[in-house]
């Protein structure tokens, strides 16, 4: 199976890195988005995302994606309105896609913060309890996946484990992800992990027992990552 995915466009800052990656890419079975496709909140930019993809992938290619930071709580809705019809938008829900005979699950979330950002706790009270309710959510979403499909996938914005953040100062950590994800994967053990949100790793890639795990942050990696996994 053939994936492409890729967070952190923030476009139109790297718009043109992620067009011209996507023009050289080989077609994908799947293509996953793992947030802050636009920067900060700047919603009219989604559309020429999809323009990209259609002109350079074909409209075929399956799109799952989960929302970022930058794609802020108040427009998700319009961003579901307006491009909800190509791309499933997953906002800490599951969906499953048949790729030829193989079923695969995905859930999506914005994943959890060890430590919110000072706007994060000005601006949302109950931002602790938010965050962990997004684990335990993440945890019931990816149960429910068992026995229904041959493969799992967990496709969100933070990072769930420190491995992939290397290059980043190790005190940052409490920004870009969560211990309670860590415990997520180790529990659940999905078969992919694609996650965005650290710009400077130098490590793009960790397994977490049998889970492999991806920065696929484009300020970090370059362009779109292309993954073939269970041949």
């Amino acid at each position: 199976m053939r994936i492409l995915a890729v967070a952190d466009v923030h476009s139109p800052t790297h718009y043109e890195a992620f067009a011209l990656s996507l023009a050289g890419a080989t077609k994908p079975d799947l293509l996953l988005m793992a947030g802050d496709m636009i920067n900060r909140g700047d919603a009219e930019e989604y559309p020429r995302l999809v323009e990209a993809i259609n002109s350079t992938l074909g409209i075929d290619v399956p799109i799952v994606a989960c929302f970022g930071n930058d794609e802020y709580t108040e427009i998700r809705r319009g961003i579901i309105a307006e491009v909800g019809g190509r791309i499933t938008l997953l906002d800490e829900r599951s969906t499953i896609v048949e790729i030829g005979d193989v079923s695969v699950g995905i859930v999506g979330t914005q994943g959890s913060l060890d430590k919110p950002t000072k706007w994060q706790r000005e601006s949302v009270p109950s931002i602790k309890r938010v965050f962990a309710q997004r684990a335990e959510r993440a945890t019931s979403l990816l149960r429910e996946l068992v026995g229904k499909v041959d493969r799992r996938i967990l496709l969100m914005h933070y990072s769930p484990c420190l491995e992939t953040c290397e290059g980043e100062e190790t005190r940052s950590f409490t920004w870009l992800g969560s211990r309670k994800f860590y415990s997520v994967v180790m529990e659940e053990q999905p078969d992919l992990v694609a996650h965005g949100h650290v710009h400077n790793s130098t490590r793009h890639e960790a397994m977490l027992g049998a889970t492999l795990v991806r920065n696929v942050a484009i300020p970090a990696v370059g362009g779109v990552t292309e993954l073939v996994l269970w041949e």
